[in-house]
């Protein structure tokens, strides 16, 4: 089995070992690098009958955790609909806590994306940070550390996740995963270290094929044609529509640099055909052109309608 994050498993492990367990965990690292899962992961060793990590995976405390039914792993999560985190939903999930625990052993706490709790929120969570019991454990993740308060990161032991390195997630594809080598290749580029974005994306080669022999058709239609077809590609799946734009232009940035593709081996043709239509600057422009409207569809929450009305008026 591949180890995609060895120093944090050895660290986690060393201290179920040595009995030196932190009373709160911040694991800290980029969207979708793996931190939630890890997190849970480290419950289910918590409160493994084993206590060892990783966990044995066999026992009812396993299986609770694994289920989401252990009656002593508590969670405090964005609910749906809202952005933030609020004092009610920590006094709450503190309560939870301070309860005697169900199975005689420890009691662990999950945050997710901590930085999503109010400033309030967050002045109640160190309470629980402040005065720490023996037998409980509390593990926060978190993807933007300077939106955290100094005092809440003080009073945690920091786990930094990398982003998973291309090499390791070809390994995890094809040897735990049994993919073909080339197939695990090019989801790995895809990917970007992100395990969260590798998982969505086993589901979406298919689609980025469509994509992107679409997108080569509508060179030649009218420009209505494209409009309709690039606000249809938005409206469907945003975020994917831009992922393969952007590593469409950054591969024929690579061929006109006389690179190898990196996102798109399998349109090798292609690609060199296209570049060759366009001088370098204009692929420079049309890539940063994407990047900054990646970044305002993250930031600003651009509607898909005006995210596929600027790349069809910029890139036709």
């Amino acid at each position: 089995m591949i180890r995609l994050f060895e120093r944090i498993e050895d660290n986690l492990a060393g201290a179920l070992n040595r009995k030196r367990v932190a009373s709160a965990y911040l694991f800290l690292g980029p969207e979708g690098v793996g931190k939630f899962t890890m997190a849970n992961r480290f419950a289910k060793a918590l409160l493994c009958d084993t206590r060892k990590f990783p966990p044995c995976e066999q026992c009812r405390s396993c299986r609770q955790v694994e289920t989401r039914t252990h009656p002593d792993l508590h969670f405090l999560q964005v609910e749906t609909e809202e952005k933030q985190v609020k004092v009610e939903q920590v006094r709450a999930f503190q309560e939870r806590l301070s309860y005697r625990s169900f199975q005689g052993g420890m009691k662990v706490g999950i945050i997710e994306e901590t930085e999503r709790l109010t400033n309030q929120a967050m002045n109640a969570l160190l309470k629980t940070l402040e005065e720490p019991t023996p037998d409980t454990v509390l593990i926060l993740t978190c993807a933007n550390r300077s939106r955290l308060l100094p005092t809440v990161v003080s009073r945690c032991q920091i786990l930094r996740f990398p982003p998973v390195s291309r090499e390791k997630l070809v390994a995890y594809l094809s040897e735990d995963k049994g993919l073909a080598r080339e197939r695990a290749s090019l989801l790995a580029n895809l990917a970007e270290g992100s395990l969260n974005r590798l998982s969505e994306l086993e589901h979406s080669l298919e689609q980025r094929k469509k994509f992107l022999t679409r997108w080569l058709e509508l060179r030649s239609s009218n420009p209505g044609e494209i409009f309709a077809a690039v606000q249809s590609f938005f409206a469907r799946n945003q975020e994917h529509s831009m992922n393969f734009l952007i590593n469409w232009y950054r591969d024929l940035l690579r061929v006109k640099l006389n690179q190898p593709q990196e996102f798109n081996p399998d349109f090798e043709l292609e690609l060199k055909t296209e570049a060759e239509r366009y001088s370098m600057r204009q692929l420079l422009e049309s890539l940063e052109l994407l990047l900054e409207l990646e970044q305002e569809i993250n930031v600003f929450k651009l509607q898909p309608q005006t995210a596929g009305e600027r790349i069809f008026l910029k890139l036709r």
